[in-house]
């Protein structure tokens, strides 16, 4: 490999010039003869954390880790994904909104192509660790059965949730599935160590060639659980924060090893929250106290933790603004390396405002958001909304200036021709409403009441008697 050693804008505006060449040249010979640098990737999606629970945005629950990467690279204030997790997974996955590909709760598409199919066909070592929740219930005939980890790309496989029906606990005694073989592990043994346990050990295993890992946790979603560094914890508040401060203790982990072995200056960091933080946690974010919103189509349904670091190729310390999401990643990660994209993807490459070349990439976030799955006792709601900074539309007519009405509490429907809207409104309705009327997306699906399924939960394994 060849060392470059430049400025890290400089880096990242060469890279930038070398892509948009090897898109216009569309030779994969020429590309790989121009791009000298193949960083390693570790995407991290942490499970129900909204924006206010990472101490970088100003929550109250400490996560030093966490706020070094974004020391190390850039934090992205206005980072969004979907409100509820298997939307955005495949979201991410695709790049490509999810009209296009999605069915049902808890499947990805066989037909899909995916990140890590991706850089599995350009040389890198790939590993899934976490929760994949994709291949659906388990009830589904063979041919309505969603992509497994291997199917979608990826060398190594060890997760959780492989299907529902055998998902078993994600904590403590955890069931987990090896390259497709499932495993009940010991009531003492801690779901994610086993995980993190595993992802730094490939790592080390595969240092010599480039590497996608991709960590979806499974912190810090419900059951609120001690972890081994708070056992004395008791009440929701007290154990949410000891599971987030054990997910910051995980992502500490990863840095250290890559550290350790030489690979963390050229090793592309990114971590993002998959939706909003369970409605049972309040937590303090400066002077505001939040409630998560996981499931709701508002902000702190959406809003999470955005953070992206590569020592070699991004300027540290950056804070960035731009209107950003989970489609994004796909097509920023293909850039960063050079590579042509095979597919047309609806997220943006976010390069241009990492570098400083532009302050958007877009005008507005477009959702289609119908997960079709029942959130506790209800279903979980269906709406098409599109949103900027300032303000939001659905397409039933609801118009809110989020920018003072955060927890949309009180609705306006307009028509352009009412006087009492003001101007600065009046432009950012027709803008939204042209995005919204101009998607060409299929009518929402009604709020599904998904059936109550049966699981099938395997016992503590003999082999754990005894075991301290």
């Amino acid at each position: 490999m060849i060392k470059i050693y430049l400025p890290k804008v400089s880096l990242i505006s060469c890279l930038w010039i070398l892509s948009l060449t090897v898109y216009a040249e569309r030779d994969q010979d020429h590309q790989d003869g121009l791009i000298a640098i193949r960083p390693n990737v570790v995407l991290i999606l942490v499970d129900d954390v909204g924006v206010e629970t990472v101490s970088a945005y100003g929550s109250e629950i400490p996560t030093p880790y966490i706020d070094r990467l974004a020391e190390e690279g850039v934090l992205f204030t206005n980072g969004h994904a979907t409100p509820v997790c298997t939307p955005t997974r495949t979201r991410l996955l695709t790049g490509t909104y999810n009209f296009k590909h999605y069915s049902r709760f808890m499947h990805l598409d066989k037909s899909t192509y995916t990140v890590s199919e991706h850089f599995k066909g350009h040389g890198y070592g790939t590993l899934i660790v976490g929760k994949w929740q994709l291949v659906g219930t388990g009830t589904e005939k063979e041919s309505k059965r969603g992509k497994t980890p291997q199917e979608a790309g990826f060398d190594e496989s060890f997760v959780w949730n492989y299907e529902h029906r055998s998902r078993g606990s994600r904590f403590w005694g955890p069931t987990l599935t090896h390259n497709g073989d499932i495993e009940r592990f010991c009531d003492s043994d801690f779901g994610p160590d086993l995980l993190n346990g595993y992802l730094t050990d490939f790592i080390r295993r595969k240092k010599e060639q480039p590497f996608f890992i991709y960590y979806p946790m499974v912190l810090a979603h419900d059951p609120w659980v001690k972890t081994p560094d708070s056992m004395d914890a008791e009440t929701t508040r007290e154990r949410f924060h000891g599971m987030m401060q054990y997910t910051d203790k995980m992502v500490g982990n990863v840095m250290r090893v890559l550290e350790q072995e030489g690979l963390r200056e050229d090793t592309i960091i990114w971590l993002i929250g998959d939706n909003g933080t369970h409605e049972d946690v309040i937590t303090r974010m400066g002077r505001r106290l939040v409630r998560g919103g996981k499931g709701l189509t508002t902000s702190n349904g959406t809003h999470v933790p955005f953070i992206l670091s590569w020592p070699k190729g991004i300027e540290s310390g950056q804070t960035v603004d731009s209107l950003v999401e989970v489609l994004d990643v796909f097509p920023t990660l293909v850039s960063f390396v050079g590579d042509h994209i095979p597919v047309a993807l609806d997220g943006k490459d976010l390069m241009p405002v990492i570098s400083g070349d532009k302050k958007e990439v877009r005008d507005a976030i477009f959702m289609h958001y119908a997960p079709s799955w029942t959130g506790g006792s209800f279903p979980l709601m269906h709406a098409r909304f599109v949103f900027n900074k300032d303000y939001k539309l659905y397409g039933d007519g609801r118009f809110y200036r989020i920018a003072s009405d955060i927890n949309e509490v009180v609705p306006s429907r307009y028509l352009l021709d009412d006087q009492s809207l003001e101007q600065d409104a009046r432009d950012n309705y027709r803008k939204l409403e042209s995005i919204i009327t101009n998607m060409n997306d299929p009518p929402l699906a009604p709020p599904f009441r998904s059936p109550k399924l049966r699981r099938q939960d395997l016992s503590e394994p003999s082999r754990c008697r005894g075991k301290l």
